[in-house]
């Protein structure tokens, strides 16, 4: 007994040697590469209006949720508040949360020591994971909330242990946080639904009831607040009037862009589905959950950052493998797979310094993000006084027209500039146009037709508007962006807005306004 005993404690002490290791490991590489991006200072600038007394909006003149993640920015927001930096606490909730998650990861998933060496090792060498880590984007904060929805969920799968509100509760702020990695989690969902449905002591109804409140107080806040139950950028991305064959087409570019500058994400990611499905029920739910969010990558056409959508599906990867008791000759197979792919990124993620730049965008429109924005914005590269809290009064009252770069230059000109994102993610009537027809479309950067005298209406506060169907559609946006909250006439066009009572703006117009003939179908410039 005593040498078994011993060998148990000679286990325990080198797992926690390791996990000590590959989270110092693991920090030291988050400091290096630690940067913020340009999508990540929008919402930057709504949490300096919000904390500043201009409300959670992105133009102070106007109530649009220009962000995906509430959960995140509620966060950053306290944060800033707290420690009086935007973005100084930005990095700081980043790297803290991101290897807080590892050695959760790592202390209470991994079934044996070969586990444990394989998933630090994995996630220490993926780019997608490391770069998403940081850069500001909620990334982070989701792949927390994903380990905890495994573990109530493993929890729940245990006799006697019903645990089905937290699994549920995290589910809620996995929503909140990033809606469509729901997707993931939706099968586990389902099936401990279905378990827990056919043993009435468990109180299932209960359970989701509970957990519900979250979402149902934070809707009914959006309908109230924003005048729309979703995110702006989600009417921006969604309602674009590409088809879906374009977009599937593109998405699979995106994967196969990422399997060539990022293998060891998508072998890892692949790995964890097959072993998944041929493993515990929970592993196996886990990995019908990531196949279903890859479809779901697919039909949107993945994104212009590359592996920033893939760091989840990675992450829960890395969960499904380290659930797993391996023999030796798979382990070894897996690491030695680990190694040569990861060998890739030992520059960018251990090596390469301030220096790091990769300002190439592909033909396709997709981009190593990081290295487009860390010379100018990483934590360690940046110039002096890059980082400073803006001082956030009003100063400049104009309007500009603008896409890319939206975020920074937005903070650069302070809340007084009102900005015209051509983009549409924070723009509530752009966003509810369909996007300029365009053979050379760009994943993530759907350029809108401005209605004539848009700018100029704006910059007068009244809506000049040439078109008259666009008019009476932006009279009633109007009302709801900008009127008193308690207006009766406000409550009414919200109502009408979301149900669609209102007539929308003729579609083609804005769609093919840059193409001479629309003939049967076929355009002619």
């Amino acid at each position: 007994m005593r040498f078994f005993s011993k060998i148990n404690q000679n286990n325990l002490l080198h797992n926690r040697v390791l996990i000590v290791f590959f989270a110092s490991l693991f920090l030291l590489v988050l400091i290096r590469t630690a940067w913020i991006s340009d999508d990540a200072a929008i919402t930057l600038r709504t949490v300096l209006n919000f904390t500043h007394g201009f409300g959670p909006t992105f133009n102070i003149d106007e109530r649009v949720q220009a962000y995906t993640h509430p959960l995140w920015f509620l966060l950053l927001s306290v944060g800033s508040f707290i420690l009086g930096n935007v973005f100084y606490t930005t990095f700081f909730l980043s790297i803290f949360i991101s290897v807080a998650t590892l050695i959760f990861l790592l202390g209470t998933q991994p079934r044996n020591l070969l586990a444990l060496v394989l998933v630090g090792t994995a996630a220490v060498l993926s780019k997608s994971f490391v770069d998403f880590s940081t850069s500001g984007l909620e990334n982070t904060l989701s792949h927390l909330i994903l380990l905890i929805a495994v573990v109530y969920a493993s929890l729940c799968l245990d006799k006697g242990k019903n645990r089905l509100t937290g699994f549920f509760l995290s589910c809620s702020a996995l929503y909140l946080n990033r809606p469509d990695l729901l997707l993931i989690m939706l099968p586990m969902a389902i099936y401990l639904f279905y378990t827990a449905y056919r043993k009435p002591e468990h109180h299932v109804w209960k359970s989701i009831l509970i957990a519900s409140i979250p979402v149902v107080l934070w809707t009914g806040f959006s309908i109230f607040y924003y005048g729309f139950p979703f995110p702006n950028t989600a009417y921006a991305k969604l309602g674009t009037g590409i088809d879906l064959d374009e977009r599937v087409v593109q998405g699979l570019i995106y994967i196969l862009h990422v399997i060539i500058q990022d293998p060891i994400t998508a072998f890892f990611i692949m790995a964890g589905i097959i072993i998944g499905i041929f493993s515990s029920v929970l592993n196996r739910w886990l990995s019908i959950g990531i196949i279903l969010y890859l479809v779901y990558i697919l039909s949107i056409g993945g994104d212009f950052m590359m592996g920033r959508f893939l760091s989840a599906p990675f992450f829960v990867s890395l969960i499904i493998i380290a659930r797993e008791s391996f023999s030796k000759l798979i382990a070894i197979t897996l690491m030695v797979s680990i190694i040569v792919l990861g060998s890739r990124n030992i520059i960018p993620n251990f090596i390469s310094g301030s220096s790091y730049s990769n300002q190439a965008i592909s033909i396709y429109g997709v981009a190593d993000e990081r290295g487009y924005y860390y010379q100018r914005f990483g934590l360690l590269a940046a110039t002096k006084n890059t980082f400073k809290q803006p001082q956030w009064f009003i100063y400049n009252e104009k309007v500009e027209t603008i896409c890319g770069e939206l975020g920074f230059n937005s903070i650069r000109h302070g809340p007084g500039m009102h900005y015209i994102d051509t983009c549409a993610l924070a723009d509530p009537l752009l966003a509810r146009l369909p996007a300029k027809y365009d053979p050379n479309w760009r994943i993530g950067h759907f350029y809108r037709q401005l209605p004539t005298n848009y700018q100029e209406s704006l910059e007068k506060n009244k809506n000049l508007l040439a078109d008259e169907n666009t008019k009476k559609y932006w009279d009633s946006i109007r009302i709801v962006t900008r009127d008193g909250l308690f207006n009766k006439n406000r409550l009414f066009e919200i109502i009408k807005l979301n149900f669609g009572f209102i007539e929308k703006p003729d579609y083609d117009m804005y769609r093919y306004h840059n193409v001479k003939n629309k003939i049967n179908g076929e355009l002619e410039y």
